[in-house]
């Protein structure tokens, strides 16, 4: 691998991280999901370019999808609903009885 492949490939990998990190950012969970999996998608689709494909990208749609992106998960926390039960559950820690089992204590 050249330098300029090891240089492309780590903005890329970069790029991708910002923009899960972003996508993370989603109050609602469906959304969060389902742009965290199109990023996942849009990046494996992009490691199978080649090298100059993968600088055009960047220079060109990486930076915009990724500012698109952090305008998204902005509004959507301006105006956000109340958590999805599975964003309140995964909050709370796990309780369990005092006798050592793993069973949820019922209340």
């Amino acid at each position: 691998m050249s330098a300029a492949t090891k240089t492309v490939q780590k903005s890329v990998d970069r790029l991708r991280g910002q923009m899960i990190r972003t996508a993370r950012r989603f109050r609602d969970y469906n959304f969060r999901q389902y742009f965290v999996q199109h990023v996942k998608d849009d990046f494996a689709a992009v490691a199978k370019l080649s090298e100059e494909e993968q600088r055009k990208f960047l220079a060109t749609e990486g930076r915009d999808k990724l500012r698109q992106l952090q305008r998204m998960a902005l509004v959507n926390q301006m105006y956000a609903k109340r958590p999805v039960y599975f964003d309140t559950a995964a909050q709370q820690p796990h309780r369990t009885q005092n006798d050592g089992t793993c069973k949820p204590v019922m209340e």
